[in-house]
């Protein structure tokens, strides 16, 4: 099938997109953040029901450098809007994973009528529960590893460099390690992982601890307004996964038109560790008619 890419252009940003099969728009939103589109590659198997459209966000992959200060909830979702505006899209399906899935529900509540449906995958819809979720992960750790980690936050995780020590970063590996993958993941994957854009993560994330969002992404908190969505959801969330089950069925029981997929076998990635069930269910979703 064939595939276009270019570049749009967001607040004097260019943007790299690129396009690939036939039928309604899915624009697909990545996590991280500071991760490029390119880990969601196996959702091409989608193009046979749906035009994927797939971007860089800013800061990341292809697309421009931003101010760090720009590097903010509020912009990504204008960047989203002038995708859509530039690539002469109607209404699109939605598909956010974990970061992406925040920038889902702000994209939505702020320009509803745009969208079409609404696909959640392993997200959190407040920074509260993020942040008890990564307490968790960390109280989970071996002493000898929180250790580690205590000591290079109180230095200063970015002091005199601009990304983690990597002591402190393949300790913060072991807190994520339970949730993250339930298989060592394919190269393109780790890859990906590897070319983070530091310069978001560290604006938007902040640089206290990977173990509680402080930067821009901190005041994200939607919860109070799910039930302004009007669009038909599926929320996606795995039995071993960073949002715990309770939080996703919450977010689920906010939305009007909303209903939960819970993956068993799969931890944060579903569609890595159980594809043919995950791309089943968003086929089937993507097809239904809206009730």
């Amino acid at each position: 099938m064939t595939m276009t890419s270019g570049f749009i252009t967001s607040s004097g940003l260019k943007l790299h997109y690129e396009i690939e099969g036939e039928g309604q728009p899915l624009v697909l939103l990545n996590g991280g953040p500071g991760l490029s589109h390119e880990y969601l590659q196996s959702s091409r198997v989608l193009a046979s029901v749906a035009q994927l459209v797939f971007f860089d966000q800013r800061g990341t992959g292809q697309s421009d450098k931003a101010n760090p200060k720009d590097y903010t909830v509020e912009a990504n979702v204008e960047d989203v809007e002038q995708l859509r505006r530039q690539l002469q899209l109607d209404a699109c399906i939605l598909l956010g994973h974990s970061w992406g899935g925040m920038l889902a529900q702000a994209y939505v509540l702020k320009y509803a009528a745009h969208v079409s449906k609404l696909i959640l995958a392993n997200t959190f819809s407040s920074i509260a529960d993020a942040n008890a979720t990564l307490r968790r992960m960390l109280d989970a750790v071996p002493s000898a590893t929180r250790a580690i980690i205590d000591r290079y936050e109180q230095e200063g995780l970015y002091k005199d460099r601009d990304r983690y020590p990597a002591e402190y970063e393949a300790a913060a590996g072991v807190g994520y390690e339970p949730v993250f993958f339930s298989k060592p993941p394919p190269e393109y994957v780790r890859e990906t992982l590897g070319k983070l854009a530091w310069d978001v993560y560290r604006a938007m994330w902040g640089e206290e601890s990977d173990f509680k969002i402080t930067g821009t992404l901190a005041a994200f908190d939607v919860a109070h307004q799910l039930h302004e969505i009007r669009v038909h959801t599926l929320v996606m969330v795995s039995r071993t996964d960073m949002p715990t089950v309770a939080m996703a069925q919450r977010t689920a029981d906010l939305i009007p038109k909303a209903r939960l997929e819970v993956f068993e076998h799969s931890r944060h990635f579903p569609f890595l560790d159980e594809p043919e069930k995950f791309f089943d269910v968003v086929r089937q979703f993507i097809q239904e008619e809206a009730k």
